[in-house]
């Protein structure tokens, strides 16, 4: 069947239109054109955040305007679709780093339940479920919750920012976390203060290693 497959799709490639700009045709499955992925930097960079177990963190591309603007459509205008090309990108890291190989569940950055509601869904739970089924691992939802209302992390200062969300997280159904090396995605790490927030709540849950990935970091290294 994969032989056909393979046929099929050199013969009659599959077509599919650009969701990062809706104009022209991107010609693989990662739904980016050519003339998009020109502005794109892909960099699959490896950043430190001091934290036991939190083995090691990834971001996919570098934050430039045009990310910027992309990843701002994605969770403030509505733009859910664009799980698609930024799944993609953070798959091209996940393989170039091997950690498809480690791990053994993906968990996503969560987000208020107030702010799910009125944004209508939550950005890294449809990057995560769009990873998870593509490399068929489990995602474990509901496994990691956000308690505490606070203030989004870009709107405040450098001090602000690292108190902000203390005691914000929580974990629950804690015996599918026990043992297990898992992927934290979220979209974008700014200071790092939530990968760091999240990945100790599950690390006190017993969660044996935690990888970090997101689409891009707007830190400066």
């Amino acid at each position: 069947m994969d032989f056909v497959k393979n046929i099929k799709n050199l013969l009659f490639p599959q077509r599919h239109i650009c969701l990062l700009c809706k104009e022209n045709m991107a010609m693989d499955e990662d739904y980016i054109c050519t003339s998009c992925r020109g502005l794109i930097e892909f960099v699959n960079r490896e950043i430190t955040l001091d934290l036991p177990k939190l083995e090691k963190v990834y971001y996919s591309v570098l934050y430039n305007r045009y990310i910027r603007e992309k990843i701002h459509s994605f969770k403030f205008e509505g733009k859910s679709y664009l799980y698609k090309p930024f799944g993609e990108i953070l798959l091209s890291t996940i393989k170039e780093k091997g950690l498809e190989e480690k791990i053994d569940a993906i968990i996503c950055v969560p987000i208020h339940r107030r702010k799910k509601a009125f944004r209508g869904y939550n950005q890294s739970e449809l990057l995560g479920d769009y990873v998870a089924k593509k490399l068929d691992v489990p995602i474990l939802k509901n496994h990691l919750l956000k308690v505490k209302w606070t203030k989004d992390q870009n709107k405040l200062g450098k001090v602000e920012r690292l108190s902000n969300l203390r005691d914000s997280f929580k974990t629950a159904n804690i015996k599918d976390i026990k043992g297990k090396e898992i992927l934290l995605i979220d979209d974008i790490i700014t200071t790092g203060t939530t990968l760091k927030e999240c990945s100790k709540s599950l690390i006190d849950s017993g969660a044996k290693k935690i990888y970090g990935l997101a689409i891009t970091s707007s830190m400066k290294v």
